[in-house]
């Protein structure tokens, strides 16, 4: 600690204030306590303080029990001496009596300075019972049976809040002496009288207190002791009263003389050891009474229990009461209709002129009727009024923004969905910006929004209203999202118009390999595929360019394009190798093979010519085609393509998508085993049907005809031979026939001409015997299913094996 100042000790001299009129507490009490030389003492000292009405003469009363300075009144002026709390060391005698005694004059009751404000009194008379170990209550003996007089009002305050706040129990908190000092005695009434007079009224306030829990029961003497004395009057036995005043200081520093009349609460009188019992001390060393006293003034300005209204406070509170209750009325014919309407979760149309034109209504009204009333409740009743009616309109507002919210998401999502529908009916999708549409579409509803949010943001004097920025950004977030989605499903709509495209590009191509079917057949289907997809993928990354689209969606979108590209590819092999379709490219391959020559042109069997050999060549030749398209594989490695490499890793939010489980990439096997033994044998039934057909034509071709028969046609003709030579018109067209023999012979076209028609023939008679076939085969399985339902024994199974290999050999 530093040095005390010469200046420090003259400031100090008379003591300090420690609490001012306006209930701040002072920072330099330890620079005092310093100056007294009190900080080091430890628990060697003592507080006492003076509590009465004011102008009782408590200050005159301290400075002949301590030897302080404290101002005194005017007798003249009889006006308010002591403002605030002051704070003074005892003096010291020359027996080193009053050593380390603190003394505090509170500023007295009752004053007519702060008339009906009794705010300060209350506190400064708890804060001196609180701190002090001996109470001091000064009183004239004329007050003493008196309510207001003896301040039997304000101490029951001060019971009331001192237990809520310090007295917990009766075990643990500090007890405290209240020393009565009754003033201007005359001796008319004897000193006990007049203490069991103090104690009924004491002990009734104490009745009648609002206990806290757990002290329901308590008794006053539970927490206080009392002693009681008397002063002469001052004016009238001056003398006698400096000497009793000196007599009763005695009893602070040395303990009661005997012959001295004294008596405590129970009728006895005081011991010798003075009235700093160990029981009163707070156990708070000197060096931290300061902030010890600072803490409870604290937590006695903050409490609410001691701020008891004035009359004047009372009539604003009632008047002021009624006054809202009327503006309210007024504000609810504007704002119920809004209140109710809201609970449909619907736009308020209006809400916002209507608010402020309620609220300034209400408020104006308030102020110009209630403003003439005690400020301080005006203010503070204007002040809840508005924040009940801001409270009012601040939820009305929260559920105007959430159904604006609603009503721009919504009609953002119509404006965008509207233009895209348009636009995929016009089949414009390369006509529109989807991004434009969603930033202007975004902005409309924004500035909708805002617009209307706006006409409702009440700026609050009472209450924290914030803007709208929150639920702004939480619309931009529900757009956003709705974008989002939109932009999904615009992807994924662009996916399927280039799917359709790229099942367009290659149907094509891959019906035109299935009829060629040979040893690079996979490798043009692969490389046709890759540079479909490879195209529709540089289309789909330029048009999700416009939809603003991120890394992630243009992925999962290649990636879906890709795998759907791939289904488009197998779907189309599947309907390649379907049954029918198969064993008709097969048949085709077979019949070039084996009707044709390797000039393309038609055969006409003889009986010399080798029909087995060419049938076998041809069979063997296209069966080596069933294996070939059998698997997807590729010439150069023998095994299937890459389709992982191509494709690539499954995106992270693509995994649950539809597309992830269409056609693995293990679907390289076209053609079962059990469904190529089946093509296998169908297609060899079918070239044994054209390899005997073609025996038949050779064998039926060459067959000789009689020389008789024509010498028999010749007779038998002869009449009709003549008829032609003898007509002209048949002997002209007999010469036109000829000569078209002769250029035919000449140019050597019979055999081209014989091969062509036989031809023709033959394939109007199989495609004759194929139509029969299939009736007589649709026949023969209605007639033969009841039939082989009911027939089960041996011999029947013998005949239908029978019939079966009879109808094959046909």
């Amino acid at each position: 600690m530093k040095d005390v100042t010469p200046e420090e000790l003259a400031q100090y001299s008379h003591g300090i204030q420690i609490i001012d009129e306006n209930k701040d507490f002072t920072q330099k009490l330890p620079v005092y306590l310093q100056v007294q030389k009190l900080l080091t003492v430890g628990f060697n000292y003592h507080v006492v303080a003076v509590f009465g009405s004011q102008s009782t003469g408590k200050s005159t009363l301290l400075n002949h029990l301590f030897g302080t300075q404290f101002d005194v009144m005017d007798e003249a002026a009889r006006r308010q001496t002591t403002k605030g709390i002051w704070m003074a060391r005892a003096k010291e005698d020359s027996k080193d009596h009053g050593k380390n005694i603190l003394v505090m004059d509170v500023e007295g009751t009752d004053g007519r300075e702060r008339g009906e404000d009794q705010d300060f009194e209350r506190k400064s008379a708890l804060f001196a019972l609180a701190t002090s170990e001996v109470l001091i209550v000064n009183i004239w003996e004329h007050q003493v049976g008196l309510y207001q007089g003896a301040n039997m009002g304000l101490l029951k305050t001060v019971f009331e809040v001192n237990l809520g706040l310090f007295l917990k129990d009766r075990n643990t908190t500090h007890r405290s002496l209240l020393f009565f000092v009754i003033r201007d005695h005359i001796g008319h009434t004897p000193l006990k009288n007049l203490q069991n007079t103090l104690l009924a009224d004491l002990n009734r306030i104490w009745d009648s207190l609002t206990k806290p829990p757990g002290l329901e029961g308590s008794k006053i003497d539970d927490f206080f002791d009392f002693q009681f004395t008397t002063l002469p009057h001052k004016l009238l036995q001056p003398d006698k009263f400096i000497t009793e005043a000196h007599q009763l200081r005695k009893r602070f520093t040395e303990g009661i003389p005997p012959g001295v009349e004294s008596l405590t609460a129970n009728g006895v009188e005081s011991t010798k050891d003075g009235v700093f019992l160990p029981g009163y001390h707070r156990r708070i060393p000197a060096d931290g009474f300061p902030m010890y006293a600072e803490s409870i003034w604290e937590q006695i300005v903050t409490n609410k229990d001691l701020d008891l209204p004035s009359q004047q406070e009372l009539l604003a509170q009632f008047r002021c009461d009624e006054i809202a209750a009327n503006c309210t009325a007024v504000f609810n014919e504007t704002i119920t209709p809004f209140e109710k309407q809201a609970q449909s979760g619907k736009v308020l149309e209006g809400l916002g002129p209507a608010m402020k034109q309620a609220l300034s209504t209400a408020v104006e009204s308030f102020e110009e009727s209630g403003g003439r009333y005690h400020k301080g409740v005006f203010q503070r009743k204007r002040d809840d009024l508005r924040h009940a009616l801001e409270t009012r309109l601040r939820s009305l507002v929260v559920g105007q923004l959430s159904a604006l919210s609603k009503r721009s998401v919504g009609e953002f999502t119509e404006e965008v969905t509207g233009i895209l529908k348009k636009a995929n009916a016009s089949n414009a999708s390369a006509a529109y910006d989807f991004a434009k549409i969603v930033e202007e579409a975004k902005a409309n509803a924004v500035s909708r929004f805002k617009e209307e949010a706006d006409s409702c943001f009440i700026p609050g004097e009472t209450t924290t209203w914030s803007s709208h920025d929150d639920e702004l950004e939480l619309l931009e977030k529900d757009i956003d999202a709705i974008a989002s989605r939109l932009r999904g499903e615009e992807m994924k709509r662009l996916v399927i118009r280039l799917e359709k495209t790229i099942k367009t590009k290659l149907t094509e191509p891959v019906e035109l390999e299935f009829k060629r079917m040979d040893s690079t057949l996979w490798d043009r289907i692969w490389k046709a595929w890759t540079l479909t997809i490879e195209d529709a993928v540089q289309q789909f990354e330029t048009k999700s360019r416009s939809f603003n689209a991120t890394d992630t969606e243009r992925e999962v979108g290649v990636w879906r394009l890709k795998k759907r590209g791939w289904a488009v590819l197998k779907a189309k092999i599947d309907e390649e190798v379907l049954e029918g379709n198969l064993l008709l490219k097969l048949r085709e391959n077979f019949e070039d093979n084996f009707r044709y020559d390797e000039h393309g042109v038609p055969r006409v069997w003889k009986p010399t010519d080798d029909i087995e050999g060419a049938y076998t060549r041809a069979r063997e030749s296209t069966l080596t085609l069933i294996p070939r398209v059998s698997t997807f594989k590729l010439s150069s490695s023998d095994s299937p393509p890459d389709l992982d490499s191509f494709l690539g890793a499954t995106p992270v939010d693509a995994s649950d998508d539809s597309d992830a489980h269409l056609n693995h990439e293990d679907d390289f096997e076209i053609l079962s085993e059990a469904k190529q033994h089946d093509m296998t044998q169908r297609f060899k039934r079918m070239a044994d049907a054209v390899f005997v057909e073609a025996k038949r034509s050779a064998i039926g071709g060459v067959a000789q005809v009689p020389y008789w028969i024509y010498v028999v046609m010749l007779g038998l003709g002869w009449n009709e031979i003549m008829a032609v030579i003898r007509s002209p018109v048949y002997f002209v067209f007999l010469i036109l026939c000829g000569f078209g023999a002769y250029i035919v012979y000449t140019l050597n076209l019979w055999g081209p001409i014989y091969r062509v028609s036989n031809a023709m023939i033959e394939q109007g008679v199989e495609v004759g015997k194929e139509r029969l076939r299939e009736i007589l085969e649709v026949g023969d399985k209605r007639q033969e299913a009841p039939i082989a339902m009911q027939s089960l024994d041996s011999q029947g199974r013998r005949r239908t094996a029978r019939s079966i290999k009879d109808e094959d050999e046909d």
